[in-house]
């Protein structure tokens, strides 16, 4: 039953017309099996895990797979249905990812929990929404258990209250809410597409070199490379910098900061590899304690500790800290064409990394890497076929941060009755 003094605060600030109802009689809700890692093998059932829910939509990254002979006969009754919700329990609440055809009869692990609407009369994308908002989140971490990772299960969930509007209000925020959870889908598949494409292309163009006769090769220290190519190490064909971390026990450097200051920890989360923004800002007085300084827009940032191998080409003028080699434009080499060249040669590039605490590449270990350099003019086709392809993927990037904080401002204010949908187009105005 729902927390009597929680339910009461929903009811006081509800609009007429709406109730306030236990979760339990609106959904139906299950966690993931504790499945022992005996049971993992090659294919099969997947077994959904915790990177699969870091989207809108559940996807098989990272799954394990079970044998269909003993889902059918263990845990046939967890497989998931199109339209199912999954949360993770622990760590990073407020996902909600929904089922589409890709994990359809899929299972979800232990700490992740599933739901479905459990009457007709509860829209599913209301059910999104409100899983997705505020107002659920605040009971989550009422009522969530654990000093250091906090967690919930079915047994706080037994325990919570959700707002209901009228049907018709209920579908109206939940069309809302799967809209935008659709448009930020087709956006970040595009994305994803148009970097699977240009990492094909710079594969057949400077891996396979397709197209190239026996004649049109030459021998080299790396193999055979092209005629007119030449092998030389990266440092003397690009810029490589690091950066710092200003003292941040010193306010003068962080206080009202106005520059973006990366660390590998804002690349971390990147589904692009376009840093659009950051965590923190800089002053002046900051940047100016950095020796590589503010890094114009364009520049390729490429993490060197914790861990090695984070990229992503900078779409703002950014500042680092010392968890980076950093690659300027301006070289002999495009930043474009060295973020498909490190995707290539990471393996290579990580075996030059040491170090007892963490595996680190420094910059002097970098530099002397050989890289097999193009004729300028195939380098300057490279970009012009693929440099186009990266400003749609920044573009679509800048869509999917001011979508994102549109749906952050609207859907719990219309899960909690403070805006209602006759006002959204007035609200959706205001903002733009």
């Amino acid at each position: 039953m729902a927390d009597s003094a929680y339910q009461a605060e929903l009811e006081a600030i509800c609009p007429d017309g709406w109730t306030v109802v236990p979760l339990t009689d609106a959904a139906f809700f299950q966690e993931g099996p504790g499945i022992l890692a005996k049971d993992f093998q090659e294919n099969g059932v997947p077994l959904i895990r915790l990177k699969g829910v870091e989207g809108d939509f559940v996807t098989l990254e990272g799954c394990n797979f079970l044998a269909p002979e003993k889902v059918a006969d263990k845990w046939s009754h967890f497989r998931l249905e199109r339209g199912d919700l999954v949360i993770s329990t622990s760590a990073s609440f407020g996902r909600v990812s929904e089922v589409t055809d890709e994990a359809e009869g899929a299972i979800s692990y232990t700490g992740l929990i599933r739901f479905r609407p459990k009457t007709k009369e509860i829209d599913a994308g209301f059910l999104r929404a409100f899983l997705g908002s505020a107002v659920f989140m605040r009971q989550v971490e009422a009522m969530a258990s654990g000093s250091v990772i906090r967690h919930f299960g079915p047994m706080h969930l037994k325990q919570m209250a959700l707002p209901l509007p009228p049907n018709d209000e209920q579908r109206a925020i939940g069309e809302m809410a799967t809209l935008i959870a659709e448009r930020l889908r087709n956006l970040r598949q595009t994305n994803a597409t148009l970097e699977a494409i240009a990492a094909a292309l710079f594969k057949f163009w400077f891996v396979d070199f397709d197209g190239m006769s026996q004649e049109d090769m030459q021998e080299s220290e790396l193999g055979l490379i092209p005629k007119g190519w030449r092998m030389e190490e990266i440092g003397k064909l690009v810029q490589c910098v690091g950066g710092a971390t200003p003292s941040t026990k010193d306010e003068t450097f962080w206080q009202g900061g106005t520059h973006h200051w990366a660390t590998p920890k804002d690349l971390s989360g990147l589904q692009a590899p376009v840093l659009t923004t950051t965590e923190r800002l800089i002053t002046d007085a900051g940047v100016a304690r950095i020796s590589s300084g503010l890094l114009p827009a364009g520049t390729l940032l490429m993490s060197s500790r914790a861990p090695i191998g984070y990229l992503a080409i900078a779409a703002v003028p950014v500042a680092i800290n010392q968890g980076f080699i950093a690659m300027p434009p301006g070289g002999a080499l495009s930043p474009v064409w060295l973020l498909f060249w490190a995707k290539a040669n990471m393996e290579a590039i990580k075996q030059k990394a040491n170090g007892s605490t963490f595996m680190e590449i420094s910059k002097a270990a970098f530099r002397p890497i050989k890289v097999v350099a193009p004729s300028q003019d195939v380098l300057a086709r490279f970009d012009e076929v693929v440099a186009p392809m990266l400003e749609r993927i920044k573009n679509n990037e800048h869509h999917i941060s001011t979508l994102s904080a549109l749906r952050d401002a609207l859907l719990p204010r219309l899960i909690s009755g403070r805006l209602r949908i006759a006002e959204t187009t007035e609200y959706l105005r205001s903002q733009a």
